[in-house]
């Protein structure tokens, strides 16, 4: 008798199942597993990939050349006075580099030291 009621009233026992999926889908949504965590973090690292390019390419571009600065400079200092390229690579450029170089390498470390500290 009650089916029959339900069926009148939602249209057939279909539309009640997929009610009830509906309902059981959505609570499932709620609750993350373990499994559904470590499928979206490599979701996740696949969407990132192209941010890791930039911060390589970013980091080839002003790295390599700031390593021969400061070889240039220590090879110069042997014939010459290299007080201001001294200057120059620890002071601007050095901070430039710097900031770059901890995009590169602590764009993770950092976000796992702030995940670390929320627990």
């Amino acid at each position: 008798m009650a089916i029959k009621l339900f069926s009148k009233l939602f249209g057939s026992d279909e539309v009640v199942g997929k009610a009830v999926d509906g309902v059981y889908n959505g609570v499932d949504k709620l609750v993350f597993t373990d499994e559904e965590k470590s499928e979206r973090f490599a979701i996740l690292l696949k969407l990132y990939e192209p941010f890791k390019l930039a911060q390589r390419l970013l980091a080839m571009i002003f790295g390599i050349p700031y390593a021969f600065g400061w070889l240039i400079t220590f090879l110069a200092s042997f014939f010459t006075s290299v007080e201001e390229q001294i200057e120059l690579l620890s002071g601007d450029m050095g901070s430039i580099v710097l900031a770059i170089v901890a995009f590169y390498f602590l764009g993770g470390a950092g976000e796992s030291l702030l995940r670390g500290r929320g627990k």
